[in-house]
């Protein structure tokens, strides 16, 4: 692994933390459980992510996607949300 990819993987890692630590607090203040959701599937894939390219997948197949579907779920949770009606 280079030192590039070193450098995206943390990044990615650091994505991750921050959105999901945005959306527990929108959990917190809210208690409604679209953000919460979002929030485990944000960490969840970028636990899997960086653990598939320590282990030597191909650093660009794991690390797209695995924003993708961190993005995603934000939007979606963030979708669901506000069309429930909540202030």
């Amino acid at each position: 692994m280079s030192s590039n990819e070193l450098l995206g993987l943390g990044v990615l890692t650091v994505a991750c933390l921050l959105a999901a630590g945005f959306l527990f607090r929108s959990w917190r203040r809210r208690r409604t459980r679209p953000p919460l959701v979002a929030a485990i599937v944000v960490l969840a894939s970028g636990v899997i992510a960086v653990a598939l390219a320590i282990t030597g997948v191909p650093y660009r197949t794991v690390v797209g996607p695995a924003f993708i579907i961190a993005m995603l779920a934000v939007l979606v949770s963030a979708r669901i949300d506000r069309g429930s009606g909540n202030p």
